[in-house]
């Protein structure tokens, strides 16, 4: 139940796009999304691109991405390994990057305390 509220309230945070949360395996734990690409497209493109920023990590020997952001022409992209969850989150370019990070940080907390 901790869960369902931490991530509506990521969800309504000012110019969130879409909010998926997956587990490791990738299975769908929850998802949100204005967007008109599915929730599990998102999930895919986003943790296949992890996937191979992970490997570089590795080839590079600097241990594990534990997040990233991407700041593109139209918005921005989090995504935060949060122990055994992944967090995605797609926000407009106006967003308020400082209250975005502190709604994150308030989520990454929120999934803890549900584990």
């Amino acid at each position: 139940m901790v869960m369902q509220e931490t991530m509506d309230r990521l969800r309504t945070s000012p110019g969130v796009l879409a909010v998926v949360l997956t587990d490791l395996d990738g299975a769908i734990l929850y998802a949100a999304s204005d967007l008109d690409i599915a929730p599990p497209i998102i999930r895919g493109m986003v943790l296949s691109l992890t996937g191979y920023l992970q490997q570089i990590v590795t080839q590079l020997g600097m241990g594990k991405i534990t997040e990233f952001d991407a700041e593109t022409s139209m918005g921005h992209m989090f995504v935060v390994h949060a122990g055994a969850v992944v967090l995605i989150v797609l926000a407009t370019r106006q967003s308020n990057l400082g209250t975005l990070r502190m709604a994150l940080a308030r989520a990454v907390r929120g999934l803890s305390e549900d584990a």
